[in-house]
C-alpha cells in the first residue's frame, strides 16, 4: 500500500483533511498530513519569525524533509489549491520518493511562476487584486475569513457544523508564500504519473482541461473548492484508486 501525503493549501492546516484521514487508513494506507510553516498548529510561529522569510520555498522543505525523516518512498503526494505550488517544488527535489502526484483542485504551475500568478483564472479578477494589494501593502499575512458567511462563499462549503469547523481553524496565510516563484526543470520530476481532481468550481475547468491535455489523469468531482471536507468518501476512492495503479 502506498503513502500518502496530504499537503493542504492556504489558509488552512493539517486539521482539513481529518474527514479523509481516517478512511484512507482504515483502507490500510499510511497518512501523514504536514502542516505548513505558519499555519494552523504551527501559526505560533508567527510572532517569532519574520514572515517575509516563510517563502514558498521553506513551505517545499517543509514536505521534503517530513518526508525524508519519516523515511517514506512510494509517496502519493497530494496538494489542495496552493499545495500545488508546493509538491510541484517538493518533486524537484526528491522525485525518487514520489509514485504519484494529485492537484486536488490544486494550481498547476509553470517554471518561473507563483501563487499570485495563477490566481486570475482560477479565483477571478476581484480575489486576485485583493492578494496582490495585500502583498504590495507589505502585509506579512493574509487575513483569513472572518465569518462563516466568508467561508461558504470561498470554498464552496455549506454544511452548518462544516462552517464551524473550518471558521474555527483557519489562520493567516503567510503573503511571501503566494508570491514566490517556483523553480522546475528536473526530467525525473516530470515524469511522475500525475492527477488532477476536480471540483465543479468554474475557475478550475481550465486547469482541468491543460491536465486532460497533457495526458495527465482527470477525475470530475461534484464539490466546492474544498473537496476533502464536502466530499471525503468520494475524494478518498479516487486517491485509493491512484494509489493501486
Amino acid at each position: 500500500m502506498a503513502n500518502y501525503v496530504l499537503v493542504h493549501g492556504a489558509w488552512h492546516g493539517g486539521w482539513c483533511w481529518n474527514k479523509v484521514t481516517p478512511l484512507l487508513r482504515q483502507a490500510g494506507a499510511d497518512v501523514f498530513v504536514p502542516t505548513l510553516t505558519g499555519l494552523g498548529e504551527r501559526a505560533h510561529l508567527n510572532d517569532r519569525l519574520n514572515p517575509l522569510d516563510i517563502t514558498l520555498d521553506v513551505h517545499i522543505q517543509d514536505v521534503v524533509q517530513m518526508m525524508r525523516y519519516e523515511g517514506l518512498k512510494d509517496v502519493v503526494l497530494v496538494g489542495h489549491a496552493y499545495a500545488g505550488m508546493v509538491i510541484t517544488g517538493v518533486a524537484e527535489v526528491c522525485p525518487e520518493l514520489i509514485s504519484h502526484m494529485v492537484y486536488l483542485n490544486g494550481v498547476i504551475p509553470s517554471d518561473g511562476e507563483s501563487m499570485v500568478d495563477q490566481l486570475i483564472p482560477v479565483r477571478g479578477e476581484e480575489f486576485a487584486s485583493w492578494v496582490r494589494r495585500e502583498i504590495e501593502s507589505g502585509n506579512g499575512f493574509l487575513p483569513a475569513p472572518a465569518s462563516a458567511e466568508e467561508v461558504g462563499r470561498r470554498w464552496g462549503i455549506t454544511d452548518p457544523g462544516d462552517l464551524a469547523w473550518v471558521g474555527a481553524n483557519v489562520t493567516p496565510q503567510p503573503a511571501a508564500a503566494m508570491a514566490s516563484p517556483v523553480s522546475m526543470g528536473n526530467p525525473k520530476a516530470k515524469a511522475i504519473p500525475k492527477n488532477f481532481v476536480g471540483g465543479g468550481e468554474s475557475g478550475f475547468d481550465s486547469v482541468a482541461e491543460r491536465a486532460r491535455q497533457a495526458g495527465w489523469g482527470v477525475y470530475p468531482v461534484d464539490s466546492g473548492h474544498d473537496t476533502m471536507i464536502t466530499h471525503a468518501r468520494e475524494l478518498t476512492d479516487i486517491l485509493l484508486k491512484i494509489g493501486n495503479e
